[in-house]
């Protein structure tokens, strides 16, 4: 399975198409030439190649006949008949029903659609429907290919047109069961546990992050590194099989528990994907104890990821899947010796009193489990969540002795509170104290400036390769048992001092402006040494959110904090990002137009959050001059307040070089601004309105007389930039830079 499973990963990151049925006869014509080799690796390499060969045959034919007629799918209605799988999801403006397509036509395809206008609040898994839908393939989201919903088995994505008209019950309704008690779980647990923690205790019982995400709880978790925590998946398994193994100690015994307790787990959490997959691997190590034989861990786990693999080659790109198999590789392959090193370092277990002996096991044994899945999850993390968390081994050294209790405590108390209501109110409030401390131990730690960096700084990727270098080599040449860790970690912490010494040298050296690439809205980050200025914070069609997105330029440059942070006018492209962004750095001052409605979201939220935070207010009625030496800015605010709900215009200056923002205000607002102030020898245009053939009048450009303009716009239905807008700038004689062409933008303010 190792060649197969290679095979299907390089297929989906790094091959085209029309590479694989070569690469395929490549290792058809490499296999007989295998016989030529020295008899000892000879079978090994034969079966590599063998399930190579298979692994990209395999890739290529599911591409053909699952991904390429999903791409000729026409943008236009259709009526299906479907069966729902999943309960609804609710969103911001949209709720989300995962269904299966019944039409022979789409070869009983699973789909995603959203009902923007019409209810589906009703429905539960084994309804089927008749449903008017708009189609499009799930390979593309928002201009960009993408396999976050082929990764999950759902090739088609679709807008609900009419409201869908229940037809029957599926005869097989039985089979989605486990998705009806994870369903009556999450509602009681809502009824039970307090609402500051409600949204952790349903993430670690059945991994329904919706809640932590409306809550922004993600954000503390994320950056302390136990994010995977609120993810169902193997280390939740590993959670019931280290009590197992601390109540048996005999592997067989516990072993032949642990199978029908999986089982039910998996039941209870679900049957999610993330849960069956982790449920397999699990099995498959449990299996060989059962039935007496001797378990080989790396055979055993590479299996498991082959046989998921040929069931869905295009899992291969879920980060679920990655993580839970670097956690169980790290489990599996690290664990025991450095468990066994660990044990070399404290009292003989047959000296201490059981007790104590018991005590001094569990420490050991969650604390080996804890750092072993590290080592292979916490890269993962960095590449795919953009930020690499040193607080991690900490944090998760601070809470993961608890979390295998409180998982399971919170499964009984919702049992209880089925049982009895007010007994499962007292219970999940008890429960909720050590939810509380993991939630506090993960503020605290992401609060430690130093401990979080984003993989945009090259740097932080090298120092990255150079601490699993450095660690390795000195672990080979080590006398075995006898390995000491101070040298190395000692020259990993000097290293990482220099990467920032020099981050923040080579981010001081000089001024820029930087239009971050927030997919259809606008963000503006000025710095000049120690003064930083972000004018907006918010997007729209963007996986990742722009307050995230922020932080992570921020964070590349070493900064953890902004002096100000302008927000135009409240609309969601300029704003939606900014709470979040407030979540993660510190900013001095937020300053917004006071027309903007205080009592409406998200303005409500981001007030809130700043106050919470330490930030100062300034909610401007009349024009402004903000001065954060070298950095100044002239604030307009008069002009524009019966415009595009109270939108400020300003001028940002570093020396001679100066920048314009418009925000969203019309060619009326921009001639009214040309004639109240001098504009003139301003070197950069932000274009208004994301290049609305509304907004960059004649009147404007020809005031300023810039050099330069930047286009911060994304994916798109308004047909922004349009040609209007282009045009003018063009006869303008001005550089013309769009953040959905180039991504981030930056220009040197000299």
């Amino acid at each position: 399975m190792t060649g197969l499973s290679a095979a299907i990963f390089l297929a989906h990151y790094l091959l085209s198409e029309d590479y694989l049925r070569w690469m395929s006869l490549a290792m058809l014509v490499l296999f007989p030439l295998c016989w030529l080799l020295p008899l000892e690796p000879r079978t090994r390499i034969r079966l590599l190649v063998a399930g190579a060969a298979v692994g990209f045959l395999w890739y290529g034919a599911a591409v053909r006949w699952y991904v390429a007629p999903l791409d000729h799918l026409p943008e236009k209605e259709i009526t299906v008949t479907a069966r729902v799988t999943e309960y609804p999801v609710h969103y911001d403006y949209s709720t989300g029903l995962t269904i299966k397509i019944l039409d022979p036509q789409l070869t009983r395809i699973h789909a995603k659609v959203f009902a923007y206008e019409h209810s589906c609040d009703d429905f539960k898994p084994g309804d089927e429907v008749r449903v008017l839908l708009k189609l499009r393939s799930a390979t593309e989201r928002y201009g960009e290919e993408t396999d976050t919903y082929l990764s999950r088995g759902i090739g088609i994505l679709g807008t609900v047109q009419e409201a869908p008209e229940l037809i029957g019950r599926w005869r097989g309704s039985w089979l989605y069961y486990p998705k009806q008690i994870a369903e009556h779980l999450r509602v009681t647990s809502a009824r039970l546990f307090p609402s500051d923690v409600l949204g952790f205790a349903q993430a670690l019982m059945l991994g329904d992050k919706q809640l932590l995400y409306d809550e922004n709880l993600d954000i503390p978790l994320k950056n302390a590194g136990i994010m995977h925590v609120a993810a169902v998946s193997g280390l939740h398994l590993g959670f019931l099989l280290t009590m197992l193994q601390l109540q048996f100690g005999r592997r067989r015994m516990w072993s032949l528990l642990a199978l029908p307790m999986m089982a039910v787990f998996a039941v209870m959490a679900g049957c999610t994907p993330s849960v069956l997959r982790s449920a397999f691997m699990m099995f498959l190590l449990l299996l060989a104890p059962v039935l007496g034989r001797e378990n080989d861990m790396p055979t055993t786990l590479l299996t498991a990821l082959g046989v998921l693999l040929l069931i869905n080659p295009f899992s291969a790109g879920s980060v679920s899947l990655q993580l839970s198999f670097g956690s169980m590789a790290g489990l599996c392959l690290l664990m025991p010796h450095l468990n066994a090193w660990m044990w070399a370092r404290l009292p003989d277990r047959k000296a201490l009193k059981k007790p104590i002996s018991k005590v001094l096991s569990y420490f050991v044994t969650t604390t080996s489990a804890t750092l072993s899945s590290m080592v292979f999850t916490l890269p993962l993390s960095a590449i795919h969540f953009g930020t690499l968390q040193l607080a991690a081994p900490i944090t998760n050294l601070l809470v993961m002795w608890l979390l295998p209790w409180v998982f399971l405590a919170c499964y009984g108390v919702v049992i209880l509170g089925m049982v009895w209501l007010p007994i499962g109110v007292l219970g999940a409030s008890i429960t909720a104290l050590p939810l509380r401390f993991v939630l506090l131990c993960a503020r605290t730690a992401a609060g430690i400036p130093g401990l979080l960096y984003s993989v945009r700084n090259p740097l932080i990727v090298l120092w990255l390769v150079f601490v699993y270098l450095i660690l390795f080599l000195t672990w080979l040449v080590s006398p075995r048992g006898l390995y000491r860790p101070i040298l190395p970690v000692c020259c990993c912490v000097i290293a990482l001092c220099l990467v920032n010494i020099f981050t923040r040298f080579s981010a001081d050296r000089t001024a820029t402006v930087t239009a971050i690439d927030v997919g259809q809205g606008q963000c503006l980050l000025f710095r000049d040494g120690d003064a930083s200025l972000m004018v907006d914070c918010g997007g729209n069609h963007t996986v990742i959110n722009a307050g995230d997105l922020a932080a992570q330029t921020l964070l590349a440059e070493g900064r953890t904090s902004l002096d100000a942070l302008v927000l135009t006018h409240p609309h969601q492209d300029h704003v939606n990002g900014a709470e979040r962004l407030l979540l993660q750095i510190r900013v001095g001052t937020l300053i917004l137009p006071a027309a903007a409605d205080a009592d409406s979201d998200p303005i409500r939220g981001i007030l809130e959050t700043a106050r919470a935070r330490g930030t100062q207010v300034l909610q401007l009625k009349t024009d402004t001059d903000l001065t954060l030496s070298p950095l100044r800015a002239s604030l307009f605010v008069g002009l524009g307040v019966n415009y595009e709900d109270g939108c400020l215009m300003l001028r940002v200056s570093d020396g001679d070089f100066d920048t314009l923002i418009t925000g969203d205000v019309t060619t009326e607002v921009e001639q009214m601004l040309a004639a109240a102030y001098d504009l003139s020898g301003t070197e950069l245009f932000i274009a208004g309105h994301h290049g609305s053939k509304h907004a960059s009048g004649d009147v404007l450009l020809d005031e300023l007389g810039a050099t330069g303009a930047i286009i911060s716009c994304g994916y798109n239905n308004y047909g922004h930039p349009t040609p209007e807008a282009l045009g003018r700038l063009r006869e303008h004689e001005m550089e013309i830079y769009r953040t959905d062409q180039l991504g981030n933008v930056t220009v040197r303010m000299e």
